[in-house]
């Protein structure tokens, strides 16, 4: 049984399909006020574009705002907005980079545009609490080093293999100029409060990372990559970006 809104969903839903297939008819509009569309399909390719501008500001430092403002547009064009949320627009413009060709002289762009995206997508994560050090001390070392982490919404690593990331956003941040030929960098990225943070991850740091991030055990993660077991968890529970300690038990008989 429809309830007494399905009409008005179902016009509602026609209506913003129309506006991104210039081919459909929209239902519900006269021909007095047909052409009138135009406008509600322009006001939506601009409040895209906007949005995107505002979301990969180190894409748009790198190469202008103009240049940027017709990449954003031909992927309004090609990429229907699967969100009525503008925030959540971008997560397929760093692969559309890598495809598009105007952009082929400037490889690293796709690269930057993936941390643009978790920069992001970071600021607007949800708030979420961090284990405390109490659990720490409950679970003992040969229980904790057994066990996986949680991470906060916020959390993300962004990886390179051939571009330096990391020097790209401190040359943003009035830092030394990049240098393009410095190889490739991972970047750690979260929020604390109302600031996103990132700090630059060594090779096996970024490896331990990607490993963590997927629920792998913290004792063959770090026996795995030989990254610096002190030194990273120390970064992690530090900036509070652990969201829980899960242990893994056994069924036994």
């Amino acid at each position: 049984m429809l309830s007494a809104t399905a009409p008005y969903e179902m016009l509602l839903g026609h209506f913003a399909a129309a506006l991104v297939d210039e081919t459909l008819p929209p239902r519900g509009v006269t021909s007095e006020t047909r052409e009138r569309i135009d406008v509600y399909r322009n006001n939506a390719r601009l409040n895209r574009v906007a949005a995107l501008t505002d979301a990969f500001a180190n894409v748009v430092q790198l190469v202008g705002a103009d240049y940027f403002c017709a990449l954003a547009r031909a992927y309004v064009d090609g990429t229907p907005a699967r969100s009525a949320n503008l925030h959540e627009d971008g997560m397929a413009l760093p692969d559309f980079i890598r495809g598009f060709a105007p952009a082929a002289d400037l490889p690293y762009l796709g690269d930057v545009a993936g941390v643009d995206w978790l920069l992001h997508r970071a600021y607007f994560a949800p708030d979420a609490k961090a284990v405390g050090s109490s659990a720490l001390a409950e679970l003992g070392p040969e229980r904790f080093a057994a066990a996986s982490l949680r991470f906060g919404p916020s959390v993300g690593v962004a990886r390179s293999a051939s571009w330096p990331i990391a020097d790209i956003l401190r040359m943003h941040d009035d830092g030394a100029p990049a240098q393009l030929d410095a190889g490739g960098q991972s970047v750690l990225i979260w929020r604390e409060g109302f600031t996103v943070r990132w700090q630059a991850l060594g090779p096996a740091e970024a490896d331990a990372m990607a490993a963590l991030m997927t629920g792998t055990v913290i004792q063959a993660v770090f026996a795995q990559t030989g990254a610096d077991a002190n030194s990273l968890l120390t970064q992690l529970f530090g900036h509070g970006l652990v969201l829980a300690i899960e242990e893994h038990h056994e069924d036994r008989l």
